[in-house]
């Protein structure tokens, strides 16, 4: 809604359209009709009016009828009756039957109407603003509705993965190797469909980490230095679930990883943050990198109410901090 706001006046009376254009031009931009008729038509055109005036006695269409018919135009208009006392009853009527909010008799001075025009506004506002409201909160309902129905798919297709595991797990019976990686690989992934809730401990974190940890020594080797140091009593802690993986991760996937220059990654609690060291290798190529992964943690961190993840350099190693929270309160 604009800076000034739109009033619509119906009056079979032009004197009496004259004189409230005169009195409130300065106010509102003032848009006026000689009939019911006229009145429907310029809402046909302009549907974004929020306030409707209209004087009962008028031929050939009365002003609750007017303001009925404005209805499957203008909806959420605030409708505005001027009526004399003999007309009270179908007031009464228009009101009940919700044609109208606010009515006015007549003679009306500068100031009752100013007030009710004032309270039409707000009225305007505020319903608009619920309205808003409203069609935010049903979208945020459906994108809900989505992510079950996408949790519920999702439960699915874990079964046929864990049932060919375990028959991968069969048969490398002969070598210990392969089957302890398809058993971490199985625990990794059960954490991340099992953890789902915002907050997990941080031993439930170390844990899941850990099985991460020895996929990605399968894979790298001797190329691959790891190191967790973290005291029991830390591990109480609360965290966003698989944000340590994450953040490990990502070490992973921005460094250079190879014999001749091992990764050295190292994870740590420290004044009350959890931080992940890594020496400072980058890739020449970024085209893994999507960012994602951390926006997602920030919005993570942001919707908890904690303070944002910390991302830097210092010398030659790159840092990654999470703040830890001690319970779930």
């Amino acid at each position: 809604m604009s800076d000034v706001v739109k009033i619509l006046y119906v009056d079979d009376e032009r004197g009496n359209i004259d004189y409230f254009r005169s009195v409130f031009r300065r106010e509102y931009e003032i848009v006026t009709a000689n009939s019911g008729e006229e009145g429907l038509e310029i809402l046909l055109k302009n549907q974004d009016i929020p306030v409707i005036l209209t004087d009962q006695r008028m031929p050939r269409m009365t002003g609750v009828e007017f303001l009925r018919k404005s209805i499957d135009i203008a909806r959420d208009s605030i409708r505005i009756l001027v009526t004399g006392y003999a007309d009270m009853e179908t007031v009464i009527n228009a009101v009940n039957l919700g044609h109208i909010y606010y009515y006015i008799s007549k003679p009306w001075t500068y100031d009752e109407m100013q007030i009710i025009i004032k309270r039409a506004i707000e009225t305007y506002r505020l319903r608009s603003i619920n309205k808003e409201l409203l069609i935010r909160s049903e979208r945020m309902e459906k994108e809900r509705v989505v992510a079950q129905l996408e949790n519920l798919r999702n439960q699915v297709n874990p079964h046929f993965l864990f049932n060919c595991l375990n028959t991968l797990h069969a048969l490398v019976h002969d070598n210990d190797t392969a089957r302890q990686f398809v058993k971490n690989l199985a625990s990794t992934y059960r954490y991340l469909l099992e953890h789902s809730e915002n907050l997990v401990p941080l031993v439930s974190e170390i844990s899941f980490v850990e099985n991460y940890i020895h996929l990605q020594r399968v894979r790298f080797k001797d190329a691959f230095d790891f190191e967790m140091n973290i005291d029991d009593l830390d591990k109480d802690f609360m965290i966003p679930s698989a944000s340590l993986q994450l953040l490990v991760e990502n070490t992973l996937k921005h460094n250079k990883i190879t014999k001749e220059n091992p990764l050295t990654v190292s994870v740590f609690v420290e004044d009350g943050w959890l931080i992940v060291k890594n020496k400072y290798q980058p890739k020449e190529s970024k085209r893994d990198s999507t960012g994602i992964g951390q926006k997602n943690l920030l919005a993570r961190m942001s919707y908890l109410s904690l303070p944002a993840p910390e991302f830097y350099l210092e010398g030659e190693f790159y840092i990654s901090k999470i703040p830890l929270l001690k319970d779930k309160s």
